[in-house]
């Protein structure tokens, strides 16, 4: 729910509550223009939640000396963590804000054991398809030719493993086919690396080779070496718990046919 908060002296603060793979956030600002089309950006990730993470941006104030548990600067915005919530500073466009909002889910995830991986997910017969590679390898084509309704993301998914089971996310973070993104979740049947080919095929692969098709594709921004020992024993995990596969793709419908069901 959006709020009119007290005035900062740079125009009505206001604030809307998000959450992006049950991890909930407050956003806060005084920019109306940032606040409208951050507003309209996330829309359908507004879910209110209880205990948010606060983040405050462009305050203006500085939290004078305390260490940040994480930080990350990109073209001058500026991500910092603290025990109290987030700051991020420097933010002038919606665009700022989308890549901070990603590297700090980047970091949060690894306390709930999951992690962003550029990918599209389709979610059919109640299980979610992740379909991963390189650029250009055909993540957009596979969201193009997928039902209304049953993308969850064409660009960047957010796995979590959760009582057991590893579950994929939608996230509003959108790639070329500009799926706005599905805020729901399905458990996973399967993360296929996508290779172009003149017809469809897939071949099953062993969790040694899972994680060499993870590692490449993972979002990840920290360079301190707990958080990097951390996340390998993620997706080290995820590689022995979760099916794998080659898909060779001819980018046409077709290719459902070969996937395991």
């Amino acid at each position: 729910m959006n709020e009119p908060l007290a005035n900062s002296g740079r125009g009505h603060r206001q604030q809307f509550e998000l959450s992006i793979g049950c991890l909930p956030f407050r956003l806060q600002m005084s920019d109306a223009q940032l606040f409208g089309a951050a507003s309209a950006r996330y829309a359908a990730f507004s879910d209110a939640v209880a205990h948010p993470i606060t983040i405050a941006l462009n305050e203006g104030t500085d939290p004078g000396v305390t260490l940040a548990d994480f930080g990350y600067e990109l073209e001058g915005a500026v991500l910092r963590a603290f025990s109290s919530g987030i700051r991020f500073d420097g933010v002038r466009n919606q665009y700022a804000l989308d890549s901070l909002l990603r590297v700090l889910l980047s970091w949060q995830l690894l306390s709930r054991r999951g992690f962003l991986l550029h990918a599209a997910t389709i979610v059919r017969n109640g299980k979610a398809y992740i379909f991963t590679g390189r650029s250009g390898a055909g993540k957009s084509t596979v969201a193009s030719l997928s039902p209304e309704g049953s993308v969850l993301t064409d660009e960047i998914s957010l796995l979590r493993r959760e009582d057991g089971v590893w579950r994929a996310y939608g996230t509003p973070f959108w790639g070329d086919f500009r799926a706005a993104g599905s805020n729901t979740s399905a458990p996973v049947a399967g993360i296929f690396r996508l290779l172009q080919a003149a017809e469809n095929r897939v071949e099953a692969l062993r969790p040694t080779a899972i994680l060499r098709v993870l590692l490449p594709n993972v979002l990840f921004f920290s360079t301190e070496a707990e958080a990097n020992r951390r996340l390998l024993e993620i997706l080290c995990e995820a590689a022995t718990e979760m099916p794998g596969y080659n898909l060779a793709f001819r980018k046409n419908a077709a290719f459902w046919e070969v996937l395991p069901a």
